[in-house]
């Protein structure tokens, strides 16, 4: 079973579990490593890699936590030569460069348990199309919509240059989904700048009802299969 572990979302920091069987990816380690810990009950031994975006402490707070205790860290952002591929047990995950106001990141597109996802997030647009890959879930940065956002914000030009809209959120959906597409994830919302409530039901209208669509809130746990994604306690 495919399951992906929120813990948390958000300016505050972002990490996400992704398990597949007895093994586990992190994605991004934007929080203290204890409170990754208690997400995973105490027990390391079943992670198998963490992948980290980009280096704002907000999605890389504990890489040299893992580090210390031997647990691969891909960090595509740090390397002179970059490698766009990766094996992390049963995980296979390619890098692709995101724009992020001039700070390097990367999304990742991964493939386990004969499932595509995709996790894109602090990003203002991606010049990439995956729809050939009929991805099965994607998992997208949607931190604000226009309406919310005041210009005389002192982060406005990071918020609109480093950040996905919820129009680009609906732009990016719509160009890459497909019949295989089977759940969508809004992750790093902003607390003052969205209404995750409407931004689910916009998303919901461009992806249609044949895909499950939800907000990523800390402790909620989402089951990913081939039919519809559903949350555990549905």
């Amino acid at each position: 079973m495919l399951t992906l572990k929120v813990l948390s979302s958000g300016s505050q920091g972002n990490c996400y579990l992704l398990q597949s069987g007895e093994e586990t990816l992190i994605l991004d380690c934007g929080i203290p490593i204890k409170e990754i810990k208690i997400g995973l009950n105490f027990d390391i031994s079943n992670v198998v890699g963490v992948c980290v975006s980009h280096a704002h402490l907000d999605h890389s707070k504990s890489v040299a936590d893992f580090e210390k205790m031997g647990i691969p860290v891909w960090q595509p952002y740090r390397k002179s030569k970059l490698i766009d591929h990766m094996k992390f047990g049963d995980f296979s995950v390619q890098c692709f460069p995101l724009p992020h106001n001039g700070c390097a990141n990367f999304g990742f597109y991964i493939k386990v348990a004969e499932q595509k996802i995709l996790y894109l997030t602090d990003y203002e647009y991606c010049r990439f199309n995956f729809k050939s890959l009929a991805v099965n879930h994607i998992f997208c940065e949607c931190n604000y919509q226009k309406k919310l956002v005041e210009k005389g914000l002192p982060n406005y030009k990071h918020k609109v240059m480093g950040h996905s809209s919820l129009d680009y959120c609906k732009r990016f959906i719509s160009d890459n989904a497909t019949d295989a597409l089977q759940t969508i994830l809004l992750f790093h919302m902003g607390a003052e700048t969205c209404n995750p409530i409407e931004c689910v039901a916009e998303v919901q209208k461009v992806a249609g009802n044949g895909v499950y669509v939800d907000y990523a809130r800390a402790g909620e746990e989402y089951q990913l299969r081939k039919g519809k994604g559903r949350k555990n306690d549905e």
